[in-house]
């Protein structure tokens, strides 16, 4: 089979993933502009085979060799217009916070330190301290891989949820561009626990979030892992009230009436698996959420999470659902 010009095949993926799992795809392409776009489509609409469009792949799982194209999504850009930045989805997260800051714009910042790609934000609606990234996007801008058009998602029509949207489950989206609206006044969101205190700027608010992350997390480039394994786990109200009675320092947060947010890795410590290990996978002794891997493969991690979603449903009866993209 002929390639195109930046294809590549039986591809190496070890460097394309911060849990540096080494398995291969079947075709692997650079896209870095229009051009490549466009043979990425020939060459999809040809051959009729699978596609996984990655970024930084901070928060990516993968399972297998994968019998496909991968799509390293490269797209940059960086535009102002008044209060709206407009971002091409191949942009460092964090180096765009602080590029948002240096112009005075805000709503971004209790958001630093977050690995990972502009892209890969919207996807999986990235939120730390208190903020969504879903709160300050404005549109999303994608080329549908099926027909080669381009198509433009309001805020709405993304469908946003807690740590998910319509792209989760769109391999043939591809973002191109994601464009923020942000504020030119300063309002601190400091309603997080770890952010009280005297913080008069957004550039305080950043520096005690960089700190805090360094203080907790391991360095994906120091330690394979993809930050933090689990979702925080939403439950009703009755088995709010029952886990109180027998847990009367259980940490949640208050949704509504009815739903309140607990800390998987409250849970994950409390049932005694902080600091565990299992072959070359095991959980940080800084923060309960954080996996770590050693290993080429992904057996260990896979083996010791099933293990932790077990003893939390027997122990609290609640479910634990994964937070990074598994792909396979």
């Amino acid at each position: 089979m002929k390639l195109p010009r930046n294809f590549k095949n039986n591809f190496s993926l070890k460097n394309n993933n911060s849990l540096k799992l080494d398995y291969k795809s079947d075709f692997y392409a650079d896209c870095n502009g229009l051009e490549d776009l466009g043979q990425i489509y020939d060459f999809i609409n040809e051959n009729k085979i699978n596609i996984w469009v990655i970024g930084e792949g901070t928060n990516l799982v993968i399972k297998n060799d994968l019998k496909g194209l991968v799509i390293k999504n490269n797209l940059k850009g960086f535009k102002v217009n008044k209060n709206f930045i407009n971002v091409g989805a191949g942009e460092n997260w964090d180096s765009v916070v602080s590029k948002t800051l240096e112009l005075n714009l805000y709503g971004l910042e209790n958001l630093s330190g977050i690995p990972g790609s502009v892209g890969a934000a919207p996807i999986q609606n990235i939120g730390a301290y208190g903020a969504e990234v879903s709160d300050f996007i404005s549109y999303v801008e994608v080329i549908n891989i099926k027909n080669g058009c381009t198509e433009i998602f309001s805020n709405e029509e993304c469908k946003f949820i807690y740590r998910g949207s319509i792209f989760k489950n769109e391999p043939h989206l591809i973002i191109t561009n994601v464009c923020f609206c942000l504020s030119k006044e300063f309002k601190p969101n400091t309603h997080y626990e770890s952010l009280s205190g005297q913080l008069s700027s957004a550039e305080d608010i950043r520096k005690r979030v960089l700190l805090i992350r360094s203080e907790k997390l391991l360095d994906y480039l120091e330690i394979p892992n993809v930050g933090s394994f689990f979702q925080n786990p939403i439950i009703e109200k009755k088995l709010f009230n029952d886990l109180l009675i027998d847990y009367p320092d259980l940490k949640y947060y208050q949704l509504n009436s009815e739903l309140y947010k607990i800390p998987a890795a409250w849970l994950i410590e409390k049932a005694g698996w902080k600091g565990t290990s299992n072959g070359d996978a095991g959980i940080s002794d800084k923060h309960a959420l954080i996996f770590y891997n050693h290993s080429k493969k992904v057996n260990d991690i896979l083996t010791h999470s099933s293990e932790v979603v077990k003893s939390i449903s027997d122990k609290f009866k609640i479910t634990l659902h994964y937070e990074p993209t598994f792909i396979s």
